[in-house]
């Protein structure tokens, strides 16, 4: 990786907001700790430590650095979460400044429709990509993730593949 494209990607991780970008399932601070541990991530952390987010950070950067957080973490969770057709779809509408219909979302299960009260148990994977309005179920807008993944990790991800 350039060291340009690693330096820019490490503010974006620092930055970063929700924690990661909220690619993790859990959603509260213990439990994200607890997955990355599971997914054998700052295996140092005792149960009892309450790190803050930047510490987090910090600590991943040290362990396996932006190239192993996006090879071990970032792009395996995106890439099973989302399918291949999805991801180019996104990307497709992305380059013309589009974004995807909310219909398409509830149709490949990234959003459950929260009209009428209704709150879905399930986590909206849309929510990596897109900041949607649940009140009257419209997309807003790519969220910064959306241009991260789509101008700099995709680009890594296809390097990567190669090698």
């Amino acid at each position: 990786m350039e060291k340009f494209r690693d330096e820019k990607l490490k503010r974006y991780i620092f930055n970063a907001s929700p924690f990661l970008w909220g690619i993790l399932e859990a959603t509260n601070k213990p439990e994200r700790l607890k997955e990355l541990k599971t997914r054998g991530f700052l295996k140092s952390y005792s149960n009892s430590t309450n790190p803050t987010y930047m510490k987090v950070n910090q600590d991943l950067l040290i362990e396996v650095g932006v190239q192993g957080i996006l090879k071990q973490l970032v792009i395996p969770i995106i890439t099973s979460a989302f399918k291949p057709e999805v991801l180019a779809y996104f990307h497709r509408l992305w380059e013309q400044g589009r974004t995807p219909n909310i219909k398409y979302l509830i149709e490949q299960q990234l959003y459950h429709s929260h009209k009428g009260g209704k709150h879905s148990p399930c986590r909206d994977l849309a929510n990596i990509f897109l900041q949607v309005d649940t009140q009257h179920e419209f997309i807003e807008r790519w969220t910064v993730f959306a241009g991260l993944w789509f101008e700099e990790i995709e680009t890594e991800r296809r390097k990567l593949s190669r090698i």
